[in-house]
């Protein structure tokens, strides 16, 4: 496992080092001291990062152990969350970031079993709204708006 975790490690810091060159040509329409790059590129430094830490572990002899084998009822379940995800992308330039966000993670959450109905409905609808107000009032930065746009 330990060839596998460095060359998985040099493989992310191949990855993050695209991302954030490919983020530097971004158009520059900044209102404060960051632009649209900026949150892809701390990303990429980020997961950098953290192929760093992967590989140094790997290096000193603590890899991260060998699974014994993938689980085909858990893979489908990933695809199928893969799925939804890629949905939920489709959906969200349909009828918009707030409330295609709310249905995604009501679905999200009842597909991996989250109990109470209400917990359900109430942390979709305030996580949703929360990162739509963060987006809208604090970073300016625009979302999907869809068939059903409203204004505050």
């Amino acid at each position: 496992m330990k060839r596998a975790d460095i060359g998985v490690g040099l493989g992310l810091i191949v990855l993050s080092t695209w991302i954030f060159w490919y983020a530097e040509s971004y158009v520059e329409k900044t209102i404060y001291f960051y632009g649209p790059n900026f949150f892809p590129q701390a990303l990429a430094v980020l997961m950098c990062l953290c192929a760093v830490v992967l590989i140094v572990r790997a290096a000193r002899g603590r890899a991260l152990p060998r699974p014994d084998r993938i689980d085909l009822k858990g893979f489908g379940r990933m695809v199928i969350a893969i799925g939804m995800c890629i949905g939920y992308l489709l959906l969200m330039q349909v009828i918009g970031f707030a409330l295609g966000t709310m249905l995604f993670l009501f679905v999200m959450m009842t597909f991996l079993r989250q109990r109470g109905l209400v917990k359900r409905a109430a942390s979709s609808v305030f996580a949703s709204l929360a990162v739509w107000a963060i987006f809208r009032y604090f970073l300016i930065i625009p979302l999907p708006e869809g068939m059903f746009a409203f204004t505050f």
